[in-house]
């Protein structure tokens, strides 16, 4: 890699890190150690912020319930900022953080059981796909399935590089409010 990309790269994470306030050394590790990695990885990033056709809250709750299961270090409290950026109240926030679907709408309800039951292998779904494609169609469908498999992706090579945060507890802040 030609010194200045990497030295922009590094810029790039440096930036993110400030507007995020969240550490990045897991990507500064794979710059590193293979640029081409990083600049692979980086080509994801798109997805992860990708939405077209879905409400933001139906589309951030997804994640936000895939991270509650996947991870409750670093990324739980990354979706929650994510969501508040995005406009989702907090009301519908503390919802999801106390795994409270039944105080949610019943569209968003269904997106929360279908992003559980996707998360957690339940069995169920079928059921719930159906329930998303009545309401949001194939590509609410597809944009639900890519979140939550994107939401999965960042903890994975987290744990899987060893630059996992330890769990919050639940009683702490995660950014919607104190827990």
């Amino acid at each position: 890699m030609i010194p200045v990309i990497r030295w922009l790269c590094e810029k790039r994470l440096s930036a993110i890190e400030y507007e995020q306030g969240i550490p990045l050394a897991y990507l500064r590790h794979v710059l590193r150690v293979s640029p081409p990695h990083f600049l692979k990885f980086t080509k994801m990033m798109p997805l992860a912020r990708f939405r077209r056709a879905l409400p933001a809250e139906a589309y951030h709750l997804a994640r936000i319930v895939t991270a509650l299961h996947e991870d409750c270090g670093t990324c739980l409290p990354m979706e929650v900022r994510f969501a508040k950026q995005a406009g989702v109240s907090v009301a519908i926030l503390d919802s999801i953080l106390d795994e409270n679907p039944c105080s949610l709408s019943p569209d968003l309800a269904v997106v929360y059981f279908f992003a559980e039951a996707v998360a957690t292998a339940s069995g169920e779904e079928d059921t719930w796909r159906e329930a998303i494609f009545r309401r949001y169609g194939d590509i609410g469908v597809i944009e639900l399935s890519l979140a939550i498999a994107v939401s999965r992706m960042f903890p994975t090579v987290l744990h899987a590089m060893g630059y996992a945060a330890p769990c919050v507890p639940r009683n702490t802040q995660v950014g919607a409010r104190d827990r």
